[in-house]
């Protein structure tokens, strides 16, 4: 999605939340939890009294918290390796002492604590040792040393990418303080102010740091958090925007490699699973690692029987460019450069043109007749490329066409599923029997065609997936008059159950590899009442839906189009 300049500046260059403040915090056995150091000075407020606040604080008031007075009196120890800085106050710790000191169950679990303008993650650690903190030789006159080191966040950040880190410090001064007391009794070598400081400008700076400690180093790196990317479906075409052929690497795995060279934002899944010759599910798999990793995105099958609706992120199109890590992008000379055909002796078409007919798409309207209104055969623009950079940019959404017949078993009530179901069985064996000499070879080309029962020697053998079609046992066929006399348009009763308003037309063709115009037939069949079907010419028998660039027929939206049992739903 298309975002203003304002949200732009604030999220380029950076995956990772800033680091507000780091703050290290013990059960005292004698005062109870208490925080020990914290980076910046004065960012957690220890006293009670102390009100959070994000405003500039005056300068008398700044002064008077920094002083030593000021810090002795709210219980927190200031060292000389510290480097005091102004910061206005965060939060009472008041306000959090159970979650950052809190019950022994909760210790050894990360803890995200939010207040009203901040948001705490720490990783408490209770160490039980009767021996090290009991009786005569005990640091504390407890039986535990419980300690706890905070990341201070912004409120609404989202900390996925620190998690690991919280865990790992969290674990790392554990496992010191079980070897050498570092934190109970720590050497004059190391100081924790120092560290929270190292901690808190590296990561900020560089998003990594390596800590010396007593007898090893703390190493953290902020990695960039994925999120678990969608299901990638047959019918999805995968558009690469990285260079994949320079990426490959006789390494990979075999499937991924053959693939990679049929993703070129036109093939479809089930296409490109087909030419590279391997196996449907692992090519959605391999797919899925790609969008992952950024190296594609996901797009949908271009047709000319498409309808796209404009989104109100196309304002911001027109005003504002687009931010990246090499500075801001014109969207405007994009477009113009992206949509150019290349024709020798014209130039781009304007930005503003541009847009005009951006304005033009809604919901609904085929590309076919979007194209006719505006005259673009005439005009130097590779139409594919420009719903192209639509969709890719987040300004336009593919407006789905969902069938829905109104005969469905699941649409009609019981009572008239059984009236007509004597009935129906009747007709269709009358017909059948009436035309099964002058319409078998017909019959036969058309349910291959939408069953696909026999694949080419040839061909990649057919997983056996869910994504597939299964084969019906007895085509189904229209109901006709008694008098009338031609051939029947026949389908498996199977794609008639598909639909009930719950699959869109991209997944029915793919699923019964049949084209948009076989399908388009089958639908003015079952809308029509009592229909006798429709001849079909032997090239339209043999269509293969197996590209993007098929015309559909004009007026696909129109209202009645497909009969008075069969409606189109555009979501």
């Amino acid at each position: 999605m298309v975002l203003n300049r304002q949200s732009l500046k604030e999220e380029s260059g950076s995956y990772t939340p800033r680091l507000v403040a780091v703050f290290y915090a013990v059960f005292d056995p004698t005062v109870g939890p208490r925080v020990v150091h914290q980076i910046p000075e004065g960012s957690v407020a220890t006293a009670l009294s102390t009100i959070p606040s994000r405003s500039e604080t005056p300068a008398n008031e700044l002064r008077a918290s920094l002083s030593p007075a000021s810090t002795a009196s709210r219980g927190v120890d200031v060292t000389d390796d510290a480097a005091p800085r102004a910061n206005p106050v965060l939060f009472d710790f008041a306000s959090i002492i159970d979650f950052v000191i809190p019950k022994p169950e909760l210790c050894g679990h990360l803890i995200t604590k939010a207040t009203r303008t901040s948001k705490i993650l720490g990783f408490p650690v209770r160490i039980v040792d009767e021996e090290k903190y009991h009786g005569s030789q005990a640091v504390y006159n407890r039986n535990a040393f419980i300690f706890n080191l905070c990341f201070v966040f912004e409120r609404d950040a989202e900390l996925s990418v620190f998690e690991p880190v919280v865990r790992k410090t969290g674990r790392t001064l554990r496992e010191m303080e079980e070897q050498s007391s570092l934190l109970s009794s720590p050497p004059p070598t190391f100081s924790m102010a120092n560290l929270l400081e190292q901690l808190y400008l590296d990561l900020n700076a560089y998003c990594e740091t390596s800590i010396p400690l007593v007898d090893t180093d703390l190493v953290l790196g902020l990695f960039p958090f994925y999120a678990n990317p969608p299901d990638v479906k047959i019918w999805d075409v995968p558009l690469a925007v990285a260079n994949i052929e320079q990426l490959k690497s006789y390494s990979w795995d075999v499937t991924l490699f053959k693939i990679c060279s049929f993703i070129d934002g036109v093939n479809h899944v089930k296409r490109i699973a087909e030419l590279a010759e391997v196996d449907l599910y692992l090519a959605r798999q391999c797919i899925q690692h790609l969008v992952y990793y950024n190296a594609v995105i996901i797009v949908d099958i271009f047709q000319f029987s498409n309808s796209y609706a404009v989104l109100p992120d196309i304002a911001d199109v027109a005003q504002y460019g687009e931010e990246d890590d090499e500075g801001v992008t014109d969207l405007r000379t994009e477009c113009e450069n992206y949509v150019f055909n290349g024709s020798r002796d014209a130039t781009p078409v304007p930005f503003a043109t541009l847009l005009t007919y951006y304005s033009r798409l809604r919901s609904g309207l085929a590309v076919s007749d979007w194209m006719d209104d505006l005259s673009l055969d005439t005009q130097p623009i590779d139409v594919r490329r420009m719903i192209q950079f639509g969709v890719i940019k987040g300004f336009l959404r593919r407006v789905h066409a969902f069938p829905v017949w109104l005969d469905h078993p699941t649409l009609r009530p019981r009572s008239a599923i059984s009236e007509t179901a004597g009935t129906a069985a009747s007709a269709g064996a009358n017909r059948t029997r009436r035309h099964r000499g002058s319409n078998t070879s017909a019959k036969r080309r058309l349910e291959t065609s939408l069953d696909g029962a026999q694949p080419p020697r040839d061909a990649p053998a057919r997983p056996q997936h869910s994504t597939l079609a299964q084969p019906a046992s007895e085509p189904a066929a229209l109901p006709e008059d008694d008098d009338a006399t031609g051939p029947l348009v026949t389908y498996p009763h199977s794609l008639t159950l598909m639909f009930d308003g719950s699959h869109h037309t991209d997944e029915i063709c793919l699923k019964y590899s049949c084209s948009w115009r076989t399908l388009e037939m089958v639908l003015r069949d079952l809308g029509s009442k009592g229909g006798r079907g429709e001849e079909l010419e032997s090239e339209e028998d043999e269509e293969r839906f197996t590209d993007g660039k098929r015309r559909g027929s004009t007026g696909a939206g129109q209202e009645g189009v497909y009969g008075e049992r069969v409606v189109m739903m555009f979501v």
